[in-house]
């Protein structure tokens, strides 16, 4: 089971901080010049979030009793939510790109958010189940 775990802290780590850079990306970048580098790291920080996520599934490590759980569930709920917001902000009429740019925005934001609030539980529980 450890094993399991710590691949699971490795992938989401890694995944969390590949989306980090596509935020950091995503931010910096003006006119869509660098859309392509925001959307390929997007793309790979989400594949990786759902590996960890499904390394617990497939190894049956999962723990759905912990509060890490949900938090973490609500997470990649939004992690999900917003890159089909910015699908949707591309192909979109002129009118509704604002609206489609802001909750594209406000998701990865909670999604950020989230994911802080997953790890310290995520510590918690890790602890609490060592001793």
């Amino acid at each position: 089971m450890t094993q399991n775990i710590l691949a699971h802290i490795t992938l989401m780590a890694l995944g969390v901080v590949v989306l980090l850079g596509a935020g950091f990306v995503g931010a910096r970048d003006k006119g869509g010049k660098k859309l392509n580098t925001h959307k390929m790291l997007g793309g790979i920080g989400v594949v990786l979030v759902l590996l960890g996520f499904a390394g617990l599934i497939i190894t049956r490590a999962l723990i759905p009793t912990l509060p890490h759980f949900y938090i973490a569930l609500l997470a990649i709920v939004l992690m999900l939510l917003a890159p089909i917001g910015g699908l949707l902000y591309l192909k979109a009429a002129p009118a509704k790109k604002a609206a489609l740019r802001k909750s594209h925005r406000f998701d990865a934001m909670i999604f950020y958010g989230l994911a802080g609030l997953a790890v310290i539980f995520g510590i918690i529980s890790l602890l609490a189940m060592r001793r």
